[in-house]
C-alpha cells in the first residue's frame, strides 16, 4: 500500500491506496468533482494535477507508485479547464514522414515563457497528451524581464550562447525524465512544436535580440521556422522536425498568435478582447473590420518578483485573500504570496479603506494570521504601474478601433496568471475594465494549446499565418495618447 494525500480548496484527504492504481479513478472515487472530459481516454489532458515535488501530470495516465501529495485544481481552475475545452477548436492530425522515425513516435509541444516554460508531451499515433510538465525558464537568473536579459547578452562576453544553452539544456533535461519515466528512447522524440514570446525564440536559437529592447524594436525574424536538430544540440531523434510558430513583432509573439489560433472560429464573429497578463503583456482587439494588437511592460509583479514577500505560485504562497482571510497552495505555512494573493489583497486594501485613492498606505499591511508577511509602500507602487500598464494598454486599442468597453462581447483571459486571479478583484483594482462579468472567459494556457495543435497538423499552422497576416501592431511607445492614459490609470477607484 502506498499513501496519497489530496488537496483541494483548503481541505486535504488522507487514504491508502494499491501501488499501481491509476490516479484519476483514486481521486473521482474520493469523491472530488474532477473535470476529465475524454473520459480517462488520455486524449484531452484536461486531468492535470501538481503532485508535490514532481511537477504537474495527467491524472488518468498516472499509476501511483510511491507515497505523494497531490494538489487538485481548485474550483476555479476547474472552470478554466472546462473553458479552454469548451471554447478551444481541434484539428485533425497529420501523418507525415516523423511518423515512420520511431515504432512509438512522441512529440513535444513547449511553450516557453519568460518565467516558466511548459512541456506537453504526445502519443503522435492516438494523438493523446502522454504527460504535461512545467519548470521555472532556467533564463530568470539572468533577469526576471526580457530586456533585462537582452542587456545580459549586450554585457556579457558569449552571453547570447550561455541564454541558449540555458534553454537547450532544460529541454533535454525534461525530455530525458520523461523518457526515462515512460520507457522510451530519446530516438522516439520525433517531433516539437515551440511558441513563445518573440525574445525567448530569438534567444532558443542562438540570434541576439539586441534590436528588439531598442526602437523601432525590429526582431531578426518573426516567421515561421523549422529548424535542423543539430543546430539546437537535442538529444532526440537525429530526423526530428522542430517547428516554431510566427510572431507579430517583438514583443507580440508566437504564444500570442498560437493561442489566439487556438479558439473556435465563432468568437471571430464577435468582438472581444484577448489578453495575457505576465512579465509582458499582450493585449489584442478583434473587431468586425480590424485585429489589433500591442504589448505593455507590466513587469514581473504579478509572477512575485519585485514584492516584498513575493514569489511563484507553488506550496506556500498566498494564492487567495477574502475578507481578511488567506488561502495557500498546499495547505502549508503561508511563506509568501504568488500574483492572484497580491491582487486579492490590494482589492481588500481599497475596499477597507487601508489603500489610498492614489495609492499610498500608512505603514505597512501585515496580513492577519501570518507571521509578518506583508505589503509595502513600495509594493503598492509595483502593482500600480503593473497595472495601469494593461489598463492603459486596453484603453488604446478600444480608442483606436472607436469602440466602448461595453460594445465586447466577450474578455478572454490567456497565460497561467489569468487561470488564477479572481475577475472581481482584478476590477476592482482597476487592473481590467469594469464590465458585467460573464463576459470574461478564463481560457487557461492557449499558448501551450496552439503549440499542441502545431504539433498535431501543419493546416493548423497556415491558420496562424493567415491570422498574422490578418493583424495590425500598435507600437504604444510611439502613441501620443498612451503615456496620459497610463498616468490616469495609476490611480485607484475609491
Amino acid at each position: 500500500m502506498v499513501s496519497v494525500k489530496l488537496h483541494k480548496n483548503g481541505t486535504t484527504t488522507a487514504i491508502s491506496v494499491d501501488k499501481g492504481e491509476n490516479l484519476l479513478k483514486i481521486i473521482q472515487r474520493s469523491g472530488y468533482d474532477f473535470y476529465a472530459p475524454c473520459g480517462g481516454n488520455g486524449t484531452c489532458g484536461k486531468c492535470r494535477v501538481s503532485i508535490m515535488n514532481e511537477g504537474v501530470v495527467t491524472s488518468c495516465l498516472y499509476p501511483v507508485n510511491k507515497d505523494i501529495e497531490v494538489i487538485l485544481p481548485d474550483d476555479r481552475e476547474m472552470k478554466v479547464l472546462s473553458s479552454q475545452y469548451d471554447h478551444s477548436t481541434d484539428v485533425e492530425p497529420d501523418i507525415d514522414d516523423t511518423y515512420s522515425l520511431s515504432d512509438s513516435p512522441h512529440g513535444v509541444a513547449i511553450d516557453i515563457g519568460t518565467t516558466t516554460i511548459v512541456y506537453y508531451f504526445m502519443d503522435l499515433k492516438t494523438g493523446g497528451i502522454t504527460d504535461i510538465r512545467s519548470n521555472v525558464n532556467p533564463q530568470v537568473k539572468y533577469g526576471a524581464d526580457v530586456i533585462s536579459r537582452i542587456n545580459f547578452t549586450a554585457e556579457t562576453n558569449n552571453g547570447i550562447e550561455e541564454l541558449q544553452k540555458q534553454l537547450v539544456d532544460n529541454i533535454n533535461f525534461v525530455i530525458g525524465k520523461f523518457c526515462k519515466k515512460h520507457n522510451f528512447s530519446n530516438s522516439d522524440i520525433v517531433k516539437l512544436s515551440i511558441v513563445g514570446n518573440t525574445v525567448m525564440l530569438h534567444t532558443l536559437l542562438g540570434i541576439n535580440a539586441l534590436s528588439i529592447a531598442h526602437a523601432p524594436f525590429t526582431p531578426v525574424f518573426t516567421d515561421t521556422k523549422i529548424v535542423d536538430p543539430a543546430v539546437l544540440d537535442l538529444n532526440t531523434n537525429p530526423d526530428t522536425k522542430i517547428i516554431l510558430s510566427p510572431s507579430l513583432s517583438g514583443y507580440v509573439g508566437a504564444d500570442i498568435i498560437a493561442g489566439l489560433a487556438s479558439i473556435k472560429e465563432n468568437f471571430y464573429q464577435k468582438q472581444f478582447l484577448f489578453v495575457d497578463i505576465g512579465t509582458n503583456g499582450e493585449i489584442v482587439l478583434v473587431t468586425k473590420e480590424r485585429i489589433l494588437a500591442c504589448a505593455t511592460a507590466a513587469g514581473p509583479a504579478f509572477e512575485g518578483a519585485n514584492i516584498s514577500y513575493g514569489m511563484s505560485a507553488v506550496k506556500g504562497a498566498i494564492s487567495s485573500f477574502k475578507d481578511g482571510k488567506h488561502k495557500v497552495i498546499g495547505d502549508a505555512e503561508a511563506t509568501g504570496i504568488c500574483g492572484s494573493g497580491l491582487i486579492d489583497i490590494v482589492a481588500y486594501m481599497i475596499e477597507t479603506g487601508i489603500l489610498s485613492f492614489e495609492g499610498n498606505i500608512e505603514g505597512d499591511f501585515i496580513l492577519p494570521d501570518t507571521k509578518e508577511i506583508k505589503i509595502t509602500q513600495q509594493d503598492i507602487r509595483e502593482v500600480q504601474l503593473a497595472k495601469s500598464a494593461i489598463a492603459a494598454g486596453i484603453s488604446r486599442l478600444l480608442s483606436i478601433a472607436g469602440i466602448s468597453v461595453d460594445d465586447l462581447d466577450n474578455i478572454l483571459l490567456a497565460g497561467g496568471f489569468g487561470n488564477y486571479i479572481d475577475i472581481k478583484s482584478a476590477i476592482r483594482i482597476g487592473l481590467l475594465p469594469d464590465v458585467n462579468i460573464d463576459k470574461y472567459i478564463q481560457m487557461g494556457n492557449t499558448a501551450g494549446n496552439g503549440a499542441v495543435l502545431a504539433l498535431k497538423s501543419s493546416a493548423f499552422i497556415s491558420v496562424m499565418e493567415s491570422l498574422k497576416d490578418k493583424m495590425e501592431y500598435i507600437e504604444l511607445s510611439a502613441d501620443p495618447d498612451f503615456s496620459m492614459e497610463y498616468a490616469m490609470n495609476m490611480f485607484f477607484s475609491q
